[in-house]
């Protein structure tokens, strides 16, 4: 038995550190940004108070996750243990401001203003990170997110610039807020993968999400119709189901301030859909913006760095 065992572990150790499963890991990150950077789009088809739409795409992945874990064999045992729970609550609390602040944003301000703001998260990570979870600061990373951060910038000015008038300063503080949301997000996510708790993250964060939120979301008025109905089901299975465990299963792996860069993705990808669907032609800054944001991306990736201290599964 004991054979078994140190086989099993060398050949998970041997997964773990080959730089084709770091990269795997690397994408999973990519492609749950691309997930969420619908969410936009969905928001206004829905119509519907973020509130609500938080709160029934939670409750309907509550249930989807679990089943999707049980199936995989891949449910924690431990889902109702009082382990670091400390992380959990914070984790949710970040996530639910993260949410509620940056669609207030975008209600109550540019969405130039709302994005810019938002994505200082890849900034705050980077300089909490190594207080907050001893995450040493790598020199990819100094080069990529100034090159990202131009990037973004770039997207934002072509898209109109910023506006710093007092009747946009409600949604600039919004968007503010949702940024140091999103950068704890990121932050405790890292750590509780680390930790290989990142499935109960997700069962425990929808469950928490669901409980705060439906006070506001079952008091409010609205109406659901077929099509509303099918979009939010749609998005509890993408963006509150599929991304969330892409995410949090290549965090065991992808350091936060990689992944906060990686994050730069999602607003790029607005470039591409505000074409397909709104015919929007992108400025040449805009483009130049996202080759950046590409290019930044492509140095993370490509750095293949594996992580320090990071347990490999037994």
């Amino acid at each position: 038995m004991r054979i078994v065992r140190n086989h099993y572990s060398l050949h998970s150790a041997f997964l773990f550190y080959n730089p084709k499963f770091i990269v795997k890991n690397y994408l999973k990150i990519v492609l749950a940004m691309l997930i969420w950077s619908t969410w936009g789009p969905m928001i206004r088809w829905m119509a519907l108070p973020p509130v609500v739409v938080l709160f029934y795409t939670s409750l309907s992945a509550g249930f989807i996750v679990p089943a999707v874990l049980r199936m995989r064999g891949d449910f924690p045992h431990a889902v109702f243990s009082t382990k670091s729970w400390h992380l959990f609550v914070g984790l949710a609390a970040a996530s639910i401001l993260n949410n509620l602040t940056y669609f207030y944003s975008l209600g109550h301000t540019t969405v130039s203003n709302a994005v810019f703001t938002h994505y200082t998260a890849p900034v705050i990570v980077a300089v909490l990170a190594p207080f907050l979870i001893a995450e040493r600061l790598q020199r990819v990373t100094l080069i990529a997110l100034p090159v990202a951060a131009v990037g973004m910038a770039l997207i934002v000015l072509a898209g109109g610039g910023l506006s710093l008038s007092s009747t946009h300063l409600p949604g600039i503080l919004a968007g503010t807020a949702s940024g140091v949301g999103y950068a704890f997000v990121i932050i405790i996510s890292r750590q509780l993968s680390r930790m290989l708790l990142h499935q109960k993250a997700i069962i425990v964060l929808l469950w928490i999400t669901i409980a705060a939120t439906a006070p506001a979301a079952l008091s409010a008025d609205y109406t659901i119709g077929m099509r509303t109905g099918a979009l939010l089901l749609i998005t509890g299975v993408m963006h509150s189901t599929t991304a969330p465990l892409l995410y949090f299963s290549a965090l065991r792996q992808v350091l936060a301030q990689h992944a906060a860069i990686l994050g730069y993705i999602e607003p790029l990808s607005a470039i591409p859909l505000a074409f397909l669907f709104l015919s929007e032609k992108p400025p040449l800054a805009a483009l130049f913006g996202g080759l950046l944001i590409l290019f930044s991306g492509y140095m993370i990736v490509r750095s293949k760095k594996v992580v320090a201290g990071a347990p490999a599964p037994e």
